[in-house]
């Protein structure tokens, strides 16, 4: 039969019942006489789930995994590892690289930017955006040149352009739907087709066929539109990023306008 977990032994450690209220201090697992408390247990858990984003872990999991890292660390140090150049030279590196993060962190707290600022930037970038239109178009696509130009023909003497689509456009998707592509902008269609449909006006179908890559082309205007340009509260995350970033470049330039810096060597 087995014995419940509680009564385990587990690498030499004494796992020790976890209160709903417990105390900072209140022990979780004791290892080899060293006690793993509460607070240690929690900041373990934040810890994790910042770095692996895994924020539901199950309670016995994280104690295994305290007891292991634990048993790990004893064991370095039992064999003098702490003393090695090399760990003492990526402990220096850590705590470098860790006092830099900081730093850029406590600068962005004391220098924070309010939806206001953000609000400002968004509206001078918005105010310079030349906004493009989208366009509701109809065409009707045929293999040759000399098809598309009778089509043309046709249309000119008054033929439903929703009804010659229907009938005789080789694209199917769109001919179903009497030739309606949808709404486009010019960067979603070749060079041509995006050419020829910013120079029609509302209602109006080209004169000429057009050539792409599927064939050629009579392309009826419909109706036009400015782009929705994104909401502030869509991108003002994206804002704060951008702001930020350029707040370290100054912060970064500032410190080097007031260091005593020599470059010895310039290889």
């Amino acid at each position: 039969m087995f014995k419940p977990l509680s009564a385990c032994v587990l690498s030499g450690a004494l796992l020790v019942p976890l209160s709903v209220s417990a105390a900072p201090t209140d022990p979780v697992v004791i290892i080899n006489d060293k006690t793993i408390t509460q607070q240690d247990y929690d900041n373990y858990v934040k810890a994790r789930a910042e770095q692996t984003r895994s924020p539901h872990v199950k309670h016995d999991v994280l104690v295994r995994e305290l007891i292991q890292r634990e048993l790990l660390k004893q064991d370095a140090l039992n064999n003098n590892l702490d003393k090695q150049p090399e760990f003492v030279h990526k402990l220096n590196y850590m705590r470098d690289s860790l006092l830099m993060a900081m730093a850029m962190h406590d600068y962005l707290e004391k220098h924070s930017q309010d939806d206001a600022a953000l609000r400002r930037l968004y509206d001078q970038q918005v105010a310079h955006i030349k906004v493009p239109n989208e366009y509701k178009v109809r065409h009707i696509l045929v293999k040759t040149k000399k098809r598309a130009k009778a089509i043309i023909a046709e249309l000119d003497e008054g033929q439903s352009f929703a009804k010659l689509a229907k009938e005789k456009s080789t694209d199917i998707g769109s001919a179903k739907n009497e030739g309606d592509m949808g709404w486009i902008t010019k960067s979603t269609v070749g060079a041509e087709f995006g050419a020829a449909v910013e120079k029609l006006a509302k209602g109006q179908y080209t004169a000429a066929p057009v050539k792409s890559e599927y064939g050629w082309h009579i392309i009826q205007l419909d109706d036009l539109r400015g782009v929705a340009l994104p909401s502030f509260e869509s991108v003002k995350d994206r804002i704060r990023s951008a702001m930020q970033n350029r707040q370290m470049q100054n912060y970064v330039i500032g410190l080097r306008k007031q260091a005593d810096i020599k470059i010895i060597n310039k290889h």
